[in-house]
């Protein structure tokens, strides 16, 4: 039979091992919040290859492997976070060949930080290079183009209303941008991937034609015939979501231009 010390010990024991399960679910439950897992999947490309352009006869698909993605764009407050630990990527310090002049120029603070009520604001005018930094640290990456465009059409695949939607928001210029999760998320529960900002991709200029390609030999990279490598001429969206990561250079920076990160599931 156990004396009452005994017993005492082993509620003590049980109820700490206990409180340790809840410690461990909620550091679970902060990253589940943080993240969403996106499941494996299959999309039709925007740009096919040459060979899927030849059999048309089959409706050519890119599979993408289960991955984690931020739930929302990287905020001004977990930006804000990473430059006081990493000072040389603070705005005064951050060297001229990763970013261009505008690098963090909304942080406009006398200590060249972010006002407290932009706080839960994506983080714009930030690199290629700083969002690489940033998601390093955080032991995470960007996302490729592959999968953040499939996480845009989401698992509604309602694609028209999507591309209407990108659109409406393309015609009207961002005077000010809304705080993350304004709107509801999508299909994958990921929030703000359309309606917000533009968002850097880890191979963001890796699909389009190179400026002058008059000498390559192949027609189809020559000025607008790029064209016809696209897999749905009449999504102008995602004309202009390609277009403008061609565009781009490592060290540019945007006020409308932030980035999210991802993670490979284990």
């Amino acid at each position: 039979m156990k004396s009452k010390h005994s017993t005492f010990i082993s509620t003590l024991v049980l109820s700490s091992c206990l409180f340790s399960a809840v410690a461990v679910s909620a550091e679970d439950m902060v990253r589940v919040e943080d993240m969403v897992l996106v499941p494996e999947g299959s999309f039709t490309p925007f740009f096919l290859k040459k060979d899927d352009i030849t059999n048309s006869s089959s409706v050519a698909t890119t599979a993408v492997d289960a991955f984690w993605l931020d739930a929302t764009p990287v905020t001004n407050r977990k930006f804000q976070a990473f430059v006081n630990k990493h000072p040389d990527w603070h705005k005064s310090n951050i060297k001229k060949i990763f970013t261009d002049s505008h690098y963090l120029e909304h942080w406009q603070s006398t200590q060249g930080s972010a006002d407290s009520a932009d706080l839960d604001k994506p983080v714009v005018n930030v690199s290629w290079f700083a969002a690489a930094a940033y998601c390093e640290a955080q032991d995470k990456r960007l996302p490729s183009t592959d999968e953040w465009e499939y996480t845009l059409t989401d698992n509604d695949r309602d694609t028209e209303n999507l591309q209407k939607q990108i659109m409406a928001w393309y015609s009207v210029p961002n005077k000010e941008l809304p705080t993350v999760r304004s709107k509801p998320a999508n299909g994958f529960g990921i929030f703000d991937m359309a309606g917000l900002i533009w968002e850097w991709t880890a191979d963001f200029n890796s699909y389009m034609a190179p400026p002058d390609s008059r000498n390559s030999g192949d027609k189809n990279l020559f000025c607008g015939s790029g064209s016809l490598n696209a897999s749905n001429l009449s999504d102008y969206a995602a004309f202009m979501r390609y277009s403008y990561r061609e565009s781009l250079k490592g060290n540019f920076t945007g006020k409308n231009l932030g980035f999210r990160c991802a993670k490979d599931a284990k």
